[in-house]
């Protein structure tokens, strides 16, 4: 690139920016962002740091640089070299101010330049013709000075640079910078620079995180408010301005004004070009207004997993209800409500008339049918096609369908015939209902876990049902679930298809055939339909082993179902207190409308909200059961509510200063954080509404309130600073303008006696 033509095109005056400052106060980044247009996010400005990089052969090497470079400022074409600087106080800037004295005491250096190349000529031999020694000498040293004197030209303009974030480097502006630019360039104008202007509405907390290791953390007091840089400024009588690199604000107007106060320092100099008549003096710059902070989004946490789980619950039968027999020796404990609304053979179970059994038939109570030797199980089986005997081949499909063996499935038979039923109970006899279940009573039994006396169910299986498939297929009842690594999953196949659990056979089925992926659609649609038999028991009361208690009404409960779901609950049914035993539980300050929303999600993990409730009152429920995440739906919920309502035009600052400090009291810490934020970026409204209101608010609430107002403090006092100057600067503009109009009707009046 032609360093002439670069330096001295036609009609662009090419203005020498140079910028300088303390170190890590934003210089290099302000130089790049005017020069490359380079944007940065926040953790990329904050966790590096870009050391004096910038050098001014950018504009030789670098056309996009160059084009940059130029612009128009007030119709006067410019090219504006911008020249970065170190900020160690001890290093030597004349070269970048284009001292004279710094000029002179390149003599010596040239002259060794140029001998340096004289020898470096001899050496290779490429010598000039026609020219003897001492005219290469002068010819290399002419060339130097030139060079020399073209880069370190004076400067046309100095930016005095600070970060609002530093008070020390506001200070050495006072003791350093400017008495050194003063000594260097005397007649230079000066602009001072509060750059870092985003971290003044920036989280400090944040922002020291992300900083780079070893940076001074930035303290609250150390953030500058813009009067602070306006005094100094007002102190030297130069203007100032601030920017962000992260906002790109402010960044046209520093140069830009530079610019001007450059030109117009030229135009007293070179008073003869007219394109410089237009030239501004430096513009007012309108304060900076932060964004307007995001609204919080309410996040709601995934459902805790409880100690007692519905598995756990299995193995450790808390409030179990009913009791399974097994070959006259095993006992498993179940809860009704678990089985019931997962199989409706269990439903129907549990809803039979236990009291049936005492039919008379002749005055005479039938006693229950003995089991003899060659007693054979008819039930539906696991069975293969007639052909497919052999067990080894692999590319069998099994298929679940009607066992063609007249529906006889053999059973080894280890107990005596008289072991069966010993006595007579009272009860009902169940092997004419089904052929899995022989006998049914309830009986006054101690719980293997509380070691407390209470009423149980208990069911005598067949004897063909063995206790491991049949633990397995209560364990799916359960959960919904079916281990693919079960050892006898025949059995348990037989055992479903026996108490009508369509559901695992098929998922049985599915490992059979290698096909298992398919069982997580079955266990979606189990506990989809699960979760309806669940309401519906919950609405109807069925199986409910504890009354709830609350101040308009009470509402069945069922232990088994708040233990596994709750941990508060737990605690208080499973554990030594006096509610683990009552059949009736009194909850105070509890609606039962709030209640059965609350039993609903416990039940069945949907939130299905009331428009009639009030989100406060489920809130504070919902504290007290300790449910975090039904409190966050709770929240999520009500703030839907309320932007609604904005949308519909309702005004809704009364309610959610309402909302704010009872939030804060039931733990309902989002929708707290929601309030705050509605409140500070409405705040100038919300005082005016609701003045006494703010006042009794806790002093804390109202520190906050202060802090994180929007718009903050400082913008409005500078936009009112900002109004006012603007007003005097137009007033003083019509009346010199009245000045200057009064001179020309005066020279022209004046013209016409003559």
């Amino acid at each position: 690139m032609d360093t002439a033509m670069d330096y001295e095109r036609p009609n662009v005056e090419t203005i020498k920016c140079v910028v300088v400052g303390d170190n890590a106060v934003g210089k290099t980044r302000l130089i790049c962002a005017r020069a490359c247009n380079t944007t940065l996010t926040q953790y990329q400005l904050l966790s590096t740091h870009v050391p004096t990089v910038w050098a001014i052969d950018q504009y030789r090497v670098c056309q996009e640089v160059l084009e940059r470079s130029r612009d128009v400022v007030d119709e006067v074409s410019i090219s504006l070299r911008l020249w970065d600087t170190f900020g160690d106080h001890h290093k030597d800037r004349r070269f970048a101010y284009g001292s004279m004295d710094f000029l002179n005491n390149l003599a010596p250096l040239v002259l060794n330049y140029g001998q340096q190349c004289l020898c470096e000529l001899t050496v290779t031999g490429n010598w000039i013709e026609n020219l003897d020694e001492h005219q290469v000498v002068g010819m290399f040293i002419t060339s130097a000075q030139t060079s020399v004197k073209r880069r370190s030209k004076r400067s046309d303009v100095v930016v005095l640079c600070f970060s609002i974030a530093n008070p020390n480097s506001l200070n050495h502006v006072r003791t350093m910078w400017f008495p050194e630019i003063k000594h260097f360039c005397p007649r230079t104008p000066v602009v001072l620079v509060g750059c870092q202007l985003d971290l003044r509405y920036a989280d400090l907390e944040a922002v020291n995180r992300a900083r780079r290791p070893l940076a001074r953390p930035i303290r609250p007091n150390d953030i500058l408010p813009p009067e602070k840089g306006r005094e100094v400024a007002k102190e030297f009588g130069i203007p100032y301005y601030e920017t962000s690199v992260f906002d790109q604000f402010g960044i046209k107007d520093v140069f830009d004004n530079a610019v001007r106060g450059a030109l117009i320092s030229r135009r007293h100099l070179q008073f003869w070009k007219s394109h410089l008549k237009k030239v501004q003096k430096p513009l007012l710059q309108a304060p900076f207004l932060p964004p307007k902070p995001p609204p919080p989004v309410v996040k709601v946490p995934d459902n805790p997993v409880s100690a007692f789980r519905p598995s756990h619950l299995l193995d450790n039968p808390l409030c179990t209800d009913v009791m399974f027999v097994l070959q006259n020796e095993v006992k498993i404990y179940a809860h009704k409500v678990y089985l019931a609304t997962s199989s409706s053979k269990f439903y129907d179970l549990f809803l039979l008339d236990i009291t049936a059994e005492s039919q008379t038939h002749g005055g005479k109570i039938e006693k229950p049918v003995k089991l003899g030797q060659d007693h054979l199980m008819r039930t539906l089986s696991l069975d293969t096609d007639d052909d497919s005997s052999e067990i080894g081949i692999s590319s069998t499909r099994y298929t679940l369908r009607t066992s063609k063996s007249d529906g006889i499935l053999k059973m080894n038979m280890h107990e005596d015939e008289s072991s069966a039923v010993k006595g007579t109970q009272a009860g009902r006899s169940l092997s004419s209902w089904s052929k899995a279940f022989i006998h049914i009573h309830e009986e006054d039994l101690e719980n293997p876990v509380t070691k407390r006396m209470g009423l149980v169910t208990v069911v005598r299986m067949d004897h063909s049902i063995q206790p491991g498939p049949f633990e397995a297929v209560l364990r799916f009842l359960y959960t919904g679930e079916l281990d693919e690594n079960e050892k006898d999953l025949m059995r348990i196949a037989q055992i479903a298809e026996i108490l009508e659990v369509f559901d695992l056979r098929m998922m049985v089925e599915n490992i059979q055939n290698k096909e298992a992926f398919m069982n997580q659609e079955i266990t979606k649609a189990f506990h989809v339909r699960k979760a309806n038999r669940i309401k519906e028991c919950l609405a109807k009361g069925t199986f409910s082993d504890v009354t709830l208690k609350l101040e308009d009404g009470s509402i069945n409960g069922h232990k088994s179902l708040l233990i596994s779901s709750c941990e508060w609950m737990a605690a208080m049914f499973g554990g030594s207190f006096l509610e683990s035993s009552n059949k009736e539980v009194y909850f105070p300050i509890t609606s039962k409308a709030c209640m059965q929303v609350v039993l609903e999600y416990l039940y069945t993990s949907q939130f299905s909200f009331n428009s009639k409730l009030d989100p406060i009152e489920l809130i504070a429920l919902a504290n007290r059961l300790c449910l975090p995440r039904f409190v966050a739906l709770t929240e999520q919920y009500a703030v839907q509510e309320l932007l609604k309502a904005v949308k519909e035009g309702v005004d809704i600052d009364g309610e959610v200063l309402m909302y704010l400090e009872l939030a804060q009291f039931h733990n309902a810490h989002q929708l707290a954080a929601w309030c705050f934020h509605h409140i500070c970026t409405s705040y100038n409204s919300v005082c005016c509404k609701f003045r006494k209101e703010i006042k009794a608010i806790s002093p804390e609430n109202q520190e906050y309130f202060e802090k994180h107002r929007w718009p903050p403090v400082w913008y409005l006092k500078e936009e009112d600073h900002y109004q006012r100057v603007k007003k005097e600067r137009e007033k003083d503009e019509v009346a010199l303008h009245k000045h200057h109009s009064k001179r020309r009707w005066c020279f022209w009046h004046h013209s016409a006696v003559a």
